[in-house]
């Protein structure tokens, strides 16, 4: 139930004060391919952030906002999220190096950014770098972007590695899991082509080359996380899902449907922007019900889907290569897989905004259903 407050909090009168004065330079809707938004909401959560530098300050503001989501802004709640990212992030006292894996199928248009004849590209690559920096800029951490080529038909891979050239990175590339099934990676033994691949098998393969790339005798600490190639979930919320890591927790998947989260999809009159309906919050909890009798080992999770999940690598080196699923679905045998090696899976609550257009998910499910008919 999202409506739930502490009632022993007492709430700072000056929240409302603070979020009145820092929505007024926020935009009155989100929209994922206006990047200019990124640097206002970046400013949003800074002003929090140095507003209330006490943790719990700015937990219970989050919470007291979430509590009520339809009140306040979009890109404020989301700004609140990041301040608590940026905070958790700024207190990781080991060195910390994070790998962050996507896919890439059929995203030559989201990845490019907005134009007259590309209204749906979100440049995901440039911003997503940008998140990281942002995130990172005041903590002990680095960070390397993994691409990977799911077989792309419209050359998304070739985009990407002119984006890489053009900008200058050095910490991102693009690999493709066609060289990984041609030279017989162990990772993605079953794979006769890209097309036995649904997203689990470029992810899986991402996964492995970040932790080849890493050596095991390194003395930093290492976190592999995948996240969907689309803007939807802002990686800068990383800071949330590892500040609930330890060396019991090893699993950490984002939450867009329990208290604390918020979901935002196109799904109203008119196409306006909102929360789940009231049926859709019937069928998460009987979807996690359902989970919950199906794979108790994995606990009360709620969104076993979501697009943002971290490892610890060191758990991360003892299930990989015991994966067998390629598709859509290898999100819950991982997180089986983990549970089944002992590690503990948490969940957190973080900010989301549906990006339909151009979704691959959904292009590739509609292409499959209409082979299988075929």
């Amino acid at each position: 139930d999202k409506t739930l407050f502490d009632s022993e909090v007492v709430i700072d009168p000056s929240w409302e004060i603070t979020v009145a004065k820092l929505s007024e330079n926020l935009p009155n809707e989100i929209d994922l391919t206006d990047n200019s938004q990124d640097k206002l909401v970046y400013k949003a959560a800074t002003d929090l952030m140095n507003n209330y530098p006490d943790i719990s300050a700015l937990q219970y503001l989050d919470r007291w906002l979430t509590s009520s989501p339809e009140k306040y802004k979009n890109a404020m709640l989301l700004a609140s999220k990041l301040a608590l990212s940026k905070t958790y992030m700024k207190q990781i006292d080991s060195t910390l190096h994070v790998s962050l894996v996507l896919a890439m199928y059929s995203e030559h248009n989201r990845i490019r950014s907005k134009s007259s004849d590309n209204p749906y590209g979100e440049d995901f690559v440039r911003r997503k770098v940008d998140q990281m920096d942002w995130l990172l800029k005041d903590s002990s951490a680095t960070f390397d972007m993994v691409l990977v080529d799911d077989g792309c038909p419209c050359q998304s891979g070739e985009i990407a590695e002119g984006i890489i050239v053009s900008e200058g990175y050095r910490n991102v590339r693009v690999i493709c899991l066609n060289d990984g099934i041609k030279c017989q990676s162990p990772i993605v033994k079953g794979l006769e082509s890209t097309n036995d691949s649904q997203k689990g098998g470029s992810i899986q393969y991402g996964m492995w080359q970040a932790l080849e790339d890493f050596s095991e005798g390194d003395n930093r600490s290492h976190i592999v996380i995948y996240t969907d190639a689309d803007m939807a979930a802002p990686v800068n919320q990383i800071g949330l899902l590892l500040e609930k890591q330890n060396d019991k927790t090893m699993v950490t998947i984002a939450s867009r449907y329990d208290a604390g989260s918020i979901c935002r999809g196109p799904w109203g009159k008119n196409g306006e922007v909102q929360g789940l309906t009231e049926f859709d919050r019937l069928m998460v909890g009987l979807r996690s019900l359902v989970f919950s009798k199906l794979f108790p080992q994995i606990g009360k999770i709620t969104d076993t889907q979501c697009g943002l999940k971290a490892f610890n690598a060191k758990l991360l080196r003892r299930i990989l290569l015991k994966t067998e699923v390629r598709t859509f679905s290898f999100d819950i045998e991982l997180l089986l897989l983990a549970a089944d090696a002992g590690s503990a899976i948490a969940s957190a609550p973080i900010y989301w905004h549906d990006s339909l257009a151009e979704s691959s998910f959904w292009r590739q499910a509609t292409q499959k259903q209409t082979d299988e008919v075929s």
